[in-house]
């Protein structure tokens, strides 16, 4: 598989990441990663997360998914 650099924004942030996927996927990457910095935003008010905090937080969730996910696929 070809590699190629993709740019993308996260949290007003461009970032160039390198990967093998195709560029409509990885526009869906940004833009669910994106959508669900937003809520945790919105569920945070009170909280006061940082962003480092908020990125934390997301990757803890999609290992969670991902993990659920694998189970799933798995039949356990």
């Amino acid at each position: 598989m070809t590699k190629r650099r993709y740019k993308g924004n996260l949290l007003n942030q461009e970032v160039t990441i390198i990967s093998t996927k195709p560029e409509n996927h990885m526009d869906a990457v940004f833009e669910i990663a994106n959508a669900q910095l937003a809520e945790l935003s919105a569920q945070s008010v009170d909280q006061g997360l940082n962003e480092q905090q908020k990125l934390m937080l997301l990757a803890i969730n999609a290992i969670s998914d991902q993990l659920d996910m694998q189970v799933k696929l798995s039949g356990k």
